[in-house]
This record gives structure tokens, sequence and C-alpha cells, in this order.
């Protein structure tokens, strides 16, 4: 099983994998804000591998990364026993309906398009996300 590592007062952790630094920091920043701890990855091999061994609470997953793509990050975080339940929100920049259905068959809770990101809507959808996985 997954190591939970401690988390301060008891609160969520969110895992942003991104490889855009300047996006990256925005969104940890958006989601410490709203009182979640948060981890960052700039790459798909980072991401799985904080996904498998930190146990965090969901993750916020790009799609276009470096070393392996969000698609592929999302398949083994599904065929993982430890990780196939944990809530993802993919957050892309693309935006065709073929990227958008294969992130949600793959078992993305949501996906959502970078260009009309909000903190309101990026909270928002990690809220509804924990709620349903």
């Amino acid at each position: 099983m997954a190591t939970k590592k401690k988390t301060s007062a008891g609160k969520k952790r969110i895992l942003v994998v991104e490889d855009e630094q300047a996006l990256r920091e925005m969104y940890a920043q958006w989601l410490s804000a709203k009182g979640y701890e948060v981890d960052t990855a700039d790459n798909g091999l980072t991401g799985i591998q904080k996904a498998f061994h930190d146990a965090p609470d969901a993750v916020v997953l790009d799609v276009l990364l470096p070393k392996k793509d969000g698609f592929e990050v999302l398949a083994e975080i599904r065929r993982n026993p430890k990780t196939e339940n944990l809530p993802v929100v993919i957050l892309s920049s693309l935006d065709q309906d073929f990227e958008q259905k294969q992130g949600i068959n793959l078992g993305a809770h949501l996906y959502l398009v970078k260009t009309t990101i909000s903190p309101e809507i990026l909270y928002d959808a990690v809220e509804k996300i924990m709620k349903k996985g």
C-alpha cells in the first residue's frame, strides 16, 4: 500500500502534474489558497512515481508532458491497484472531442481546457472529483 505522507492539520493533498513551470506554480498557488497541500511534478514519469508513492488525494494532470504523456500517466494510475480509484482531473490545452473522450475513457473524472480555467473552476473541479472518488 502507498505510504501516506503526513499532511498539516489533515489537509487534502493534491498532485499537480504540469511541465510548464509558470502554470504549475499558478495552479499550486490557487489550490494552496483554498487550503490544499500541493505537491508538483514537471513530467509524466515523476507524476506516476509521486502518485504511487506519496498517495495524494487527487491529481490535476496535463496531457502534453515530457517522458510520459498524461494519457500514459492516467493509464498507469488506473492499472495500479493502489491508485486505480484515485480522482484525476485532466487540465489540458488539447480541446478536441477526441482528446476529451480519450481522457474520460481512460478514467479521468473530469477534463478541463486550460483556456477556460480560473481558480474557482479548478477548485470546484477538485472538490467535485474528490466527492466522486
